[in-house]
């Protein structure tokens, strides 16, 4: 019985496809019989003969009588010979054949100890005699289970065979030709035959794996009946990579999917955002994130839980979700037990040191000194640091402590000279500013080190005959590069899943997921502010390297950069559970009916506070003032979501070639979001943080909003032997975003496929050329992810009337309403239609897979601005559904695997993506080129031309006049080009029609975005790496983005090391330039000319082709490597596995930019100035990986 179940199990595995093959291939195949190797050789085989006037038949006896070989021949070809005349002495069996094939035309073919005899084709020179033997073996797959209908064959013939059931072969081919294995999906092997009789192999799934299960909507398909662009990265590609949370884990494994970080940069905790083939809409749109069939945050998952990750990116493959995923979908599989199965116990840790990858070169206080004083000459007006100052700071770095006593004629009450780096100003103030400072600090350096992050994970998994489970714990604490205050985000996951068999014909199962993180991080004083985190790294940039931290006494101030990490924390905590329950039915061999029900709250809770400080006495330490008052903030956010599924599907065939599945269903969701904020300041005691210890007025904000859609939803697949395929599905979607009458949708998609390499012919080229999938798919889908309500008048309530208004009181507040807001009664849908074209190729028997894309999106009915109505209507315009979008794209990616041997093996990656969006119609009637144009390119960047930098004052006399931009102009300015050439520097009316000399400067999209993965495995040792860039990205930059420029207003300059590029034309001093006497001079520099003030400065920094910010790069994203103890050793203590680890991410990077910006972070960080926001750290890691 045990055994029938087994070659059952094996049909339904493999031999359907292999026999499939193997009659394909019949015609063009010979298969000998079966027999063993014969031990002689014909070479070595001695005879004597005395052959005269003898007929062949005699020769031929006489040949075997004294050998072990007998002749096989046609007796007509004997009757008519000639004599033979031949007579050797000890000579070898071969060339006594060759004897008698040059004197009578004969061709001979040993098989074994058998000779057949042949009449030769004229005019071809027999010069040796073909040697075959028989070869028996056995293929089987990694896991040991035989492989029916492997294909075994000659190189270069098309002899071969088929193997059987229990995956047994025999061959008949040359000595020491080349065998050939192959099976659709695993990677070929080639073996010379040498002198052995049996050869059993072992063939290992290769890159483009046909029979591959893919997880797709609603169900899975094998990889070779799919017609939608799917893209699958499997546990194998992430387990060997080191990441906090899922969206970073997933940077650079899928061409088109594409992630970027928004002004909170990399700081712990950080969520990627993602979109899939770029921009879907102009109103924003991210794809589908499902976890397990529903909704969900990928980040909030344990990375270690993921089993599979399936991308749909065209409308074929992700139609079946309707609304909620018109610009795809990311469907993430967690681990499951096993039936039948023991119990494993898997552990995984890992410890991180986690440094600043890339700190901006901060200037010595003595240079820093010198370049703001030149650039206050260059103003006009006073020097910014005296001498008196700078012999000062000169003192400091030199350890000349006399001479700063010196300074103090009075006396200094403190014996830590070396502490004495501000200068104590008239009535016991504490200045540490620009001003009157001499320290020599660079503040990156001293608030950034090194610090120690963690995670560890375990899991328990395993199944009896009818139920599986799978239970796991992690624990991850990711910290930042910040050493002067706490900067965490800790995440603790507890997952269980556990399915069981009631009956034969019905499984249920049931997932719990509960999920706790806390972020805590400095407030920078400034807790009520969104950007607060980089309010720090906007406060250390802008500090000038003068100024100190502490005086001799200990004391902080308010001009201490520190006192921002010191003066209050933001803790948020964010509680998630998941409760999932579901149940398959089998009626019927092929029918499944399946219902689940998912319920899902996220409760978030955050207190941040600020603390009270300001300027202290440099005597007593006692605070003289307040510069930011103490403060708390408490924000809460609760978010309900429920969803419930049912769908069934019929699988069937006829004729064993026409295959269906059918399925229909049905999705229910709703959610429900509610908040409450308070404010309060004025901390009574700064230690207890409550609104009920502050004494201001508290302000309180609140917020509420629920949703619903249903959805119908159908599937119809057919392939023909898989062959030929087809696919169409439907999704009919209703929404509550929407009135009445404009809530629902009608979605279709189709798609075929055409496997070529399933045909008759393919057998031709399959040396080569292993598999090639063709598909094709058109579909659309709505977008129901607008903002809320818009389909109601809302009424906007105030509460701060006027004094003056009637009623008004000193102890409430009146309050009043707005007039309602206009509601379209034509708003509806924003609707994705998709063109997808691909190919999926394999070559070299399935060593190297390469898959290409070609795509086309149009998004219709985007909701956009009306037609402007008269001020006098009182009321905002409603927005309607007026716009459309059109994104073109492409991807491509390629994967070569190889196992070498059993002891070696390796793969090589690449992929790579473009895309560019174009707006195909807007409402701005005047052209405006601050809004969307028709025939812009999303990303497009506007600005001046430039041809350099002003050399004399006679050039600047002779050229265009700029006063547009600034009235005053000098040699080293900007030099802007006047491209219509009306003698004016000017915008013209800043419309599309009349932009005076304005042009398209670049792009902001990135463009060319790819990844390459490389890895190797050798005896228990593996090694990987992962690169990730962008070819081609560019950056407006302007006077916000300092951090590229360098200098800016007064205090907020401070250039760093890659500033220094600027425009001097003035020999330098002791106190002003960069250099003394004439090497100070820099006519041929990269930067402008510096000034102390902001307008000066900004002349030269608006957006212009000379200053376009270029954002190319390649980053070393990952490498690892890592060593797995053998079986031999771990076995003793009951182990199954045991790898040790290092890794490192964000190791290097290559760009463009000035040292100490992110190349991937052009979004900008504080107050939209790029450069100010949490860049990458340098991460090491240690880690452990055990299974018990």
């Amino acid at each position: 019985m045990k055994k029938s179940l087994h070659v059952l199990s094996m049909v339904g595995k493999y031999y359907l496809y292999g026999f499939f093959l193997q009659l394909l291939f019949l015609n063009l195949m010979y298969a000998s019989p079966t027999k063993g190797q014969s031990s002689l050789n014909i070479s070595e085989v001695y005879l004597s003969l005395d052959l005269k006037g003898a007929s062949l038949a005699e020769s031929f006896s006489k040949i075997k009588s004294q050998t072990e070989f007998s002749f096989i021949y046609d007796q007509d070809l004997v009757k008519n010979s000639k004599p033979v005349d031949l007579q050797v002495e000890h000579q070898s069996l071969e060339e006594v054949l060759l004897s008698l094939a040059a004197s009578h035309t004969l061709s001979f073919k040993q098989v074994d100890n058998r000779i057949s005899v042949k009449i030769a084709k004229k005019h071809v020179k027999v010069k040796e005699i073909a040697v075959e033997v028989t070869v028996t073996g056995k293929v089987t797959d990694v896991n040991g289970d035989p492989i029916p209908g492997a294909t075994v064959y000659v190189q270069g013939t098309s002899k071969g065979t088929a193997t059987d059931i229990d995956g047994n072969y025999s061959i008949v081919a040359p000595e020491n030709a080349i065998l050939v294995f192959s099976f659709i999906g695993f990677d070929s092997q080639e073996i010379t035959i040498g002198s052995r009789s049996v050869i059993d192999v072992i063939l290992s799934e290769g890159v483009a794996s046909l029979q591959e299960m893919v997880v797709v909507g609603y169900g899975t398909q094998k990889k070779v009946n799919l017609t939608g662009s799917v893209d699958v990265i499997s546990n194998e590609m992430l387990e060997d990579r080191h990441a906090a949370n899922v969206s970073q884990l997933l940077i650079g494994t899928s061409p088109g999917l594409n992630f970027g970080f928004d002004a909170n940069g990399y700081q712990p905790g950080a969520k990627a955002s993602i979109d899939i083939r770029g921009i879907g809409s102009l109103n924003g749109g991210a794809p589908y994130i499902l976890i397990d069939g529903f909704p969900g945050d990928m980040n909030s998952l344990n990375p270690e839980d993921i089993a599979s990750i399936s991308v749909l990116k065209d409308a074929a493959a992700s139609a079946i979700y309707g609304a909620r995923a018109p610009y795809g979908v990311v469907m993430i599989t967690t681990k499951s037990g096993k039936k039948d199965s023991k119990l494993t116990v898997n552990y995984s840790g890992s410890v991180s040191l986690v440094t600043p990858a890339k700190l901006p070169g901060t200037l010595d206080s003595y240079t820093y000194s010198r370049v703001l004083n030149e650039a206050a000459l260059n103003k006009g007006t006073t020097l910014k640091f005296s001498e008196e100052t700078i012999d000062r700071v000169i003192a400091y770095q030199n350890g000349d402590y006399d001479f700063i006593r010196s300074q103090f004629p009075d006396g200094f009450p403190a014996e830590d000279v070396t502490n004495w780096s501000a200068f104590p100003a008239a009535g016991g103030g504490w200045h540490g500013g620009n001003g009157d400072g001499h320290a020599n600090n660079d503040f990156w350096d001293l608030a950034t080190g090194s610090n120690v992050g963690q995670s560890h994970n375990l899991s328990v998994q395993g199944g009896s005959a009818k139920t599986s489970y799978y239970m796991s714990a992690g624990f991850t604490n990711q910290v930042s590069s910040f050493t002067w205050a706490d900067d965490y985000n800790k995440r603790y996951n507890l997952t269980a899943k556990i399915k069981t068999s009631l009956t034969d014909w019905w499984d249920l199962r049931f997932e719990t997921r509960l999920m706790k993180n806390n972020r805590s991080f400095p407030s920078g004083a400034r807790p009520e502010s969104g950007d607060s985190y980089n309010a720090l790294l906007h406060i250390i940039y802008n500090t000038a390297p003068k100024q100190s931290i502490y005086d001799s006494f200990g004391n902080q101030g308010q001009s201490s950069v520190k006192s921002f990490f010191e003066a209050g924390a933001s803790d948020d905590e964010t509680t998630e559970n998941w409760q999932i329950i579901g149940t398959e039915l089998r009626p019927l061999k092929g029918w499944k009916i399946n219902a689940d029900f998912a319920y899902q709250s996220t409760d978030f809770y955050g207190l941040h506070d600020g603390r009270e400080f300001g300027e202290q006495n440099w005597l007593t330490g006692e605070q003289t003032s307040s510069w930011v008052a103490s403060q708390v903030n408490e924000y809460h956010r609760s978010d309900y979501y429920w969803s419930s599924n049912i769908f069934s599907s019929y699988e069937w065939s006829f004729n064993e070639s026409h295959n269906f599945m059918a399925m229909v269903g049905a999705q229910y969701e709703t959610g429900k979001y509610r908040s409450l904020d308070a404010q309060a300041r004025n901390l009574i005691v700064p230690d207890i943080i409550s609104i009920n210890t502050a004494t201001g007025d508290p302000s309180l904000g609140e917020g509420l909003s629920q949703w619903a859609t249903e959805g119908y939803f159908g599937r119809l697949t057919y392939n023909y032997k898989e062959k030929y395929l087809l696919e169409s599905n439907v999704r009919y979607d209703g929404t509550s975003r929407f009135l009445e009458g404009k809530r629902w949708g009608f979605f279709p998609s189709f798609s075929a496929g055409w496997v070529v390499s399933n045909e008759d012919f393919w057998i031709q080229t399959s040396d080569f050329f292993s598999s090639l999938k063709v598909r094709g798919s058109w579909g659309q889908l709505g977008n129901q992810n607008v903002a809320a309500y818009q389909d109601l008048a809302l009424i906007q309530l105030s509460k701060n009337l006027l004094n003056w208004l009637p009623g008004y009181n000193q102890t409430g507040q009146v309050g009043y309403t707005l007039t309602p807001s206009l509601v379209s009664p034509s708003l509806t849908w924003e609707k994705a239609a998709t063109t997808n074209i691909g190919l999926d190729m394999a070559f070299l028997g399935n060593k190297l897979g390469v898959n290409f894309d070609w795509f086309e999106r149009n998004t219709t009915d985007m909701i956009g601005p009306s037609e402007a109505l008269p001020g006098v209507l009182g009321a905002s315009v409603p927005r309607s559904n007026n716009s459309s979008l059109r994104t073109r794209g492409w991807e491509l990616s390629a994967k070569w695997k190889e196992y070498v041997n059993s002891d070696f093996s390796y793969f090589l990656g690449f992929n790579l993506y473009d895309a560019k969006a174009v707006v195909t119609s807007y409402n701005n009637p005047t052209g405006y080129l601050g809004s969307w144009l028709v025939g812009q390119e999303v990303g497009d960047i506007w600005g001046w031309s430039s041809s350099g930098l002003f050399q004399s004052q006679q050039e600047i006399d002779n050229h265009a006049d700029q006063s547009f931009i600034y009235n005053i102009w000098n040699t080293g300015d900007v030099k802007y080009d006047d491209l219509n050439g009306d003698g004016v520097i000017n915008n013209g009316q800043n419309t599309i029609d009349d932009h005076g000399d304005l042009m398209l400067l670049g792009n902001s999209s990135a463009h060319y975005q790819f990844g390459i993965n490389l890895g190797a495995n050798y005896k228990g040792f593996d090694f990987s790496m992962l690169w990730k860039g962008t070819a081609k990205r560019d950056k407006g930059m302007n006077y916000d983005d300092y951090a590229y420029y360098g200098f800016r207003r007064a205090n907020w300059s401070q250039p760093k090391w890659d500033h220094l590029d600027y425009y001097r034309d003035t020999p330098g001093t002791k106190y002003v330039g960069l250099y003394e006497g004439e090497a100070n001079i820099n006519t041929d520099a990269f930067y402008p000319r510096p000034y102390e003030d902001n307008a000066s400065n900004v002349k030269n920094q608006t957006y212009n082709s000379r200053y376009l910010g270029n954002f190319a790069y390649i980053r070393l994203q990952d490498v690892q490597f890592g060593y797995s103890l053998s079986d031999n050793v771990i076995g003793r203590f009951g182990l199954s596995k045991v790898r040790v680890y290092l890794s490192g991410s964000n190791l290097l990077t290559f760009d463009h930019l000035p040292v100490g910006m992110d190349p991937t972070l052009p979004s900008g960080g504080y107050r939209t100035s790029t450069g100010k926001d949490y860049r990458a750290d340098r991460i090491y890691s240690m880690g452990l990986n055990v299974t018990f």
